[in-house]
């Protein structure tokens, strides 16, 4: 039978993430990791060489698993923020991981900083374009 190194390491990050959202990266143990992952956990070393490792992509892909994963809508802001909230409610898991984020890696990751300033950039758009329409359909002051 074949391994699918894809398929373990996927696991792992699996796993790491449920672990370092509920204990962070100081109580998080790697014996619990490889339990939930049902792998070795020498694989852990070998797929990422230390406990730090997948704390980072665990961070890495929480956006995409969080906020990212709702579409945004910049004409629906509060449509948008709504739709954040109620998936967040359903993944308890990521509220938990932000704030260890915070605590243990306060430094942003890269990923946030973008998608913050592309859905800035979006609503800036949009503003503008009303601006310019409003100035158009506005009746003339005497």
């Amino acid at each position: 039978m074949s391994r699918d190194s894809n398929a373990t390491r996927k696991r792992l990050l699996d796993a790491a993430f449920a672990e370092f959202a509920a204990y962070g990266i100081a109580g998080a143990r790697v014996d619990r990791i490889a339990e939930a992952a049902e792998v070795n956990k020498r694989l852990i070393y070998v797929h990422f060489g230390n406990k730090e490792q997948p704390f980072d992509e665990v961070l890495q892909r929480a956006p995409a698993a969080g906020a990212e994963s709702v579409p945004f809508d910049v004409e629906d802001l509060p449509g948008y923020a709504g739709a954040i909230f109620d998936h967040l409610v359903t993944r308890p898991d990521l509220m938990r991981l932000r704030p260890w984020k915070l605590l243990e890696r306060p430094s942003a990751t890269g990923l946030e900083p973008d998608a913050f300033r592309r859905k800035a950039s979006e609503v800036a758009k949009a503003r503008s374009s009303v601006a310019v329409l409003l100035r158009r359909w506005s009746p003339p002051t005497s």
